[in-house]
């Protein structure tokens, strides 16, 4: 797919004006910063080694970007979620084994927590842990993009929920 972006500047009613077709690849995982009512963030340990990520995953056959999300969260953490807003799209380049692919990032509200079940995708029951939003960081550690990733979804958070 061509990435590349279309602008052209025209006149509208006497006033210059510039617009672009931004071009947007399939979108093929979808990932959820889960906010509970005391601002705190939903992690997971998947591998059982410390290393803490967010619940998501791959669109399956048929599937929207929402239905994705909902069905990760509940297999993964057991937790179903609501207000469901995209933050953004995060383009990945794996070149040695995945190329590139785009993850959306959403914020949510918890809705419901439920005990833990074994995820059947990998077999095992995840760690979930609730972290305070202002330490995600020290947990999930992506350097920068990880650090405006988050920072954008406590604002958004902040100014929608």
């Amino acid at each position: 797919m061509n990435m590349n972006n279309t602008t052209k500047t025209i006149d509208w009613n006497g006033r210059k004006i510039t617009m672009t077709w931004i071009r947007v690849a399939p979108t093929t995982q979808a990932y959820c910063i889960c906010f509970n009512e005391r601002d705190e963030i939903l992690i997971l340990d998947q591998k059982g080694d410390h290393t803490w990520t967010l619940p998501g995953g791959a669109v399956e056959k048929g599937e929207t970007l929402e239905q994705t999300l909902i069905r990760e969260v509940m297999e993964e953490a057991d937790v179903t979620i609501r207000n469901i807003q995209l933050l953004g799209v995060q383009r990945v380049d794996d070149p040695e084994k995945r190329g590139t692919h785009f993850q959306a990032r959403y914020i949510a509200k918890v809705d419901k927590i439920f005990p833990q079940t074994v995820d059947l995708a990998l077999g095992r029951i995840h760690e979930r842990k609730w972290v305070p939003s202002s330490e995600v960081t020290k947990y999930i550690k992506w350097g920068d993009t990880g650090d405006a990733i988050f920072a954008d979804a406590i604002k958004m958070y902040k100014n929608i929920c």
